[in-house]
């Protein structure tokens, strides 16, 4: 116990008195009903609860914005968080507050239960204040991701979404700054809000969980066949008996770049579920995979689209071993011609180079792109469903890089797979190019102020869909993890890239275009 006096019993006859002991500021309240202490802020906004209003039931309502609290326990029962209750005693003329903090099981009960129900309103500020409580009481604040991702995962109809691949990035940015709370809450709200958005308004769907033993090739068969049952089930199976993520990583990135996937969201998800674990622990391998599994079956086939229709063969028809020459002259084949010829480009060329020096062509040429995004697509509102191109777009061949480097360095049998689709990304982006743009205005002097200056747009971009702040971040970490093995060209072009992309506006929404297309295509039905 630690019990402080904090008034005389005389000067509460005035009304309540506020007691100020270190950062805690609590009002103590004399009733018919006895005597109550709580904290004074109101949780909502910081308005002073000494200043409200008590009823006969000794209810507090904050006048500020009719938030009602009941004195003897804390419990917000209209707006939204708790306060804090304190034990309170007369000692002769001396009231007395226990100053005792709770026991953490009891802490962290009551933190997570008001950020459960503040993920399942997504709001965002007070999944801030519940995450500062985890923080402030001396308890572990990663809590807040992990329950957030227990609270997710079985809600995503078609499996592992945004959310999942943003939070390895959200968790990679709050260990960069150890020592800076502000920095790593925001990291840590927008990962759970994120999900929040995900999950919001769905209800559970759940996984397949028939006893079926875990076999690679079998549950790359399920996948292809877009067999749900067999695969999550494997993946339960698997997960359940073992927590070993290597045991799993070859199949998912083979099922993964088998096709052009989902524009590369496939690979990208097998990447981020493995840095998630990396981050929380293979406990959480069940809650990742499974998703993921899902995701895999469910995923569309962008090589099935005519635009793509050449990969496949292309892949069919590459030169069985990659070469050694260790320069590439010409990197035409990749500037213009369209998909057809950066795939023909990247085809030639795994007979004559590494496929780190192929790798490194496609991500300079990738950065051009990025770099030189006509942001007229952004404004456009006539354009053909084909033609809806925006910034992500041009992003994607940043990240999908990213992933095919690492998941193919792990796994070099799939490198030729992974180059081929970074060829479709290039080729399909060269379309909708701006060449006129002055890259020279766009190039980073200083690298380390330059990423400083980033993380801060990152950590207050103002935009509110969680999809667009998380393209800044995930860009932003690509290129970060690209740098160290980039060549000189490249990282110049890649910095310039990224510069211009969190330096130029970002449409959200396209009501006109949207509109635009709709009666395109529904109007043909009903003439």
């Amino acid at each position: 116990m630690s019990w402080e006096t904090a008034c005389t019993i005389e000067q509460l006859q005035n009304g309540p008195v506020i007691f100020k002991h270190e950062r805690l500021q609590i009002a103590i309240y004399q009733t018919p009903s006895g005597l109550f202490a709580i904290d004074n802020r109101c949780p909502h906004e910081g308005y002073p609860l000494a200043e409200g209003t008590i009823d006969d039931q000794c209810v507090l309502t904050c006048n500020w914005h009719n938030w009602k609290f009941r004195l003897d326990d804390g419990e917000c029962i209209l707006g939204g968080d708790h306060v804090r209750a304190y034990e309170v005693r007369q000692d002769g003329e001396n009231i007395q507050v226990n100053l005792a903090p709770p026991p953490p099981d009891v802490s962290q009960r009551r933190i997570v239960g008001g950020l459960k129900v503040a993920f399942q309103k997504q709001e965002y500020g007070r999944i801030c204040r519940e995450i500062s409580r985890l923080h402030f009481s001396g308890l572990e604040p990663l809590t807040a991701v992990r329950e957030g991702i227990h609270w997710a995962y079985d809600k995503f109809e078609y499996g592992t979404t945004h959310a999942f691949a943003a939070c390895a990035d959200w968790l990679s940015l709050y260990a960069t700054y150890p020592d800076d709370w502000n920095r790593q809450l925001v990291c840590l709200a927008e990962t759970v809000n994120h999900m929040a958005f995900d999950a919001l308004r769905h209800p559970q769907y759940t996984y397949f969980t028939n006893s079926i033993d875990w076999d690679p090739d079998a549950f790359c068969d399920a996948v292809e066949q877009e067999d749900r049952v067999t695969a999550e089930s494997m993946m339960s199976t698997a997960t359940g008996a073992s927590k070993q993520f290597d045991e799993y990583e070859e199949a998912l990135t083979r099922s993964a770049l088998a096709h052009y996937n989902d524009f590369g969201h496939s690979l990208i998800y097998v990447q981020k579920a493995r840095e998630i674990i990396s981050h929380l622990g293979t406990d959480f391998i069940p809650f990742v995979l499974s998703p993921l599994a899902r995701h895999l079956c469910f995923t569309t086939r962008e090589d099935l689209i005519p635009e793509f229709s050449a990969y496949a063969p292309t892949l069919e028809q590459c030169p069985d071993r990659f070469g050694s020459a260790a320069e590439i002259d010409d990197l035409s084949g990749l500037r213009n011609g369209g998909i057809a010829s950066a795939l023909n480009w990247t085809s030639e060329a795994i007979g004559s180079y590494t496929a780190e020096t192929i790798y490194d062509a496609l991500l300079l040429i990738s950065a051009e792109n990025l770099l030189q995004f006509d942001l007229s697509n952004e404004r456009r509102v006539n354009n053909s469903v084909a033609d809806n191109v925006g910034w992500l777009g041009f992003t994607h061949a940043i990240t999908f890089a990213n992933a095919v480097r690492e998941q193919c360095s792990r796994f070099p049998d799939l490198w030729k797979s992974g180059l081929l689709q970074m060829a479709c990304f290039i080729g399909r982006n060269q379309r909708f190019r701006d060449l006129s743009i002055n890259s020279a205005q766009w190039e980073v002097e200083d690298t380390g102020q330059f990423f400083s200056d980033t993380h801060d747009i990152i950590l207050d971009s103002g935009i509110r869909d969680p999809i667009f702040a998380a393209h800044y971040l995930k860009t932003t970490i690509a290129v970060q993890a690209e740098l160290p093995t980039a060549s000189l060209s490249t990282q110049k072009v890649l910095l310039a890239s990224l510069n211009r992309f969190v330096h130029s506006p970002i449409k959200q929404k396209h009501a006109r275009r949207l509109a635009n297309q709709a009666i395109a295509l529904v109007a043909r039905d009903y003439s």
